[in-house]
C-alpha cells in the first residue's frame, strides 16, 4: 500500500473509471424482470424502454446496467470520468454526461488548464501503463472490473496510477483475456485496454493540437 498523495503538494486530481463493463457477470445473470429497475430507467430517460419493455413495465438487471453505461462514455469509449478535484476546490462528480470524444477532450484540457507539457507527461505515463498491462501475465487471466486510473499533477509532477482492484477476479477454464474484445456473457472481457487506447488517443490529440477543443467550464456539481 502507498499513499500516492505524498508525492504531491495540493494536487489536481482526476478519477477515471476504466472498462466497457463495470459490473461482474455474476451480478447480471439473473433473468428476473424487475419493475424497480424499469422505473429507474424511465426516471433517467423516458424514451429508453423498448415497446416490449413498456408493455412489461420491467427489465432485467443486465439491461439496466448496460443502459446506465450507455448514458456515459463507458459504452462507446471504454472509460468515463468519474470525478475531478481542482486544487483549492471541492470535488466535482457532475460528469456523467461527458460522453463524446470532444467532450472528454474539453474536460481534459480544462483540467490541465491548457498546459500541454503536463499533458505530454501524462501521455508518456499512460503509454507506460498500457505496455506493462499488455505484458503482464496476471492481467491475461484476470478480469478487471470497476478499476480506475488516478491522475494527479501539481507544479512539479504529473503522473497516473491504476487503483481499485476489489473486483479483479481470476478467470477459469484456461481463458486468456485481451481486454479489448467485445464482452459476451462467459468470455469475461472487460474492455480495459480498449478504454486505455481511446484515452491515449484523445490525450494525444490534445497534445498535438489536433483535437477540436473549446475551453468551456467543467460542469459544476449539481446542488
Amino acid at each position: 500500500m502507498e499513499d500516492l498523495l505524498q508525492h504531491f503538494s495540493d494536487p489536481n486530481i482526476m478519477d477515471i473509471k476504466m472498462g466497457k463493463r463495470t459490473f461482474l457477470e455474476l451480478e447480471v445473470k439473473n433473468p428476473v424482470l424487475r419493475k424497480d429497475l424499469y422505473e429507474k430507467m424511465v426516471t433517467i430517460d423516458p424514451n429508453a424502454p423498448t415497446e416490449e419493455e413498456r408493455q412489461q413495465e420491467a427489465i432485467t438487471k443486465l439491461r439496466y446496467m448496460q443502459f446506465r453505461e450507455q448514458e456515459s462514455s463507458t459504452a462507446d469509449l471504454g472509460f468515463r470520468i468519474e470525478a475531478i478535484r481542482m486544487s483549492g476546490e471541492p470535488p466535482n462528480t457532475n460528469l456523467k454526461k461527458t460522453k463524446t470524444r470532444d467532450q472528454v477532450a474539453q474536460v481534459v484540457m480544462k483540467f490541465f488548464k491548457g498546459r500541454r507539457e503536463k499533458l505530454a507527461s501524462l501521455l508518456t505515463r499512460l503509454k507506460e501503463i498500457r505496455e506493462k498491462f499488455e505484458n503482464s501475465k496476471f492481467f491475461k487471466d484476470h478480469e478487471i472490473i470497476g478499476s480506475s486510473l488516478l491522475i494527479m499533477y501539481d507544479h512539479d509532477k504529473t503522473s497516473a496510477w491504476m487503483i481499485d482492484f476489489a473486483k479483479t477476479i481470476p478467470v477459469d477454464n484456461g481463458l486468456k483475456l485481451d481486454h479489448r474484445s467485445p464482452w459476451r456473457i462467459g468470455n469475461h472481457e472487460d474492455g480495459y485496454l480498449g478504454g486505455l487506447d481511446n484515452l491515449i488517443m484523445i490525450v494525444q490529440g490534445v497534445v498535438d493540437g489536433k483535437q477540436p477543443v473549446i475551453l468551456e467550464d467543467i460542469p459544476k456539481e449539481e446542488s
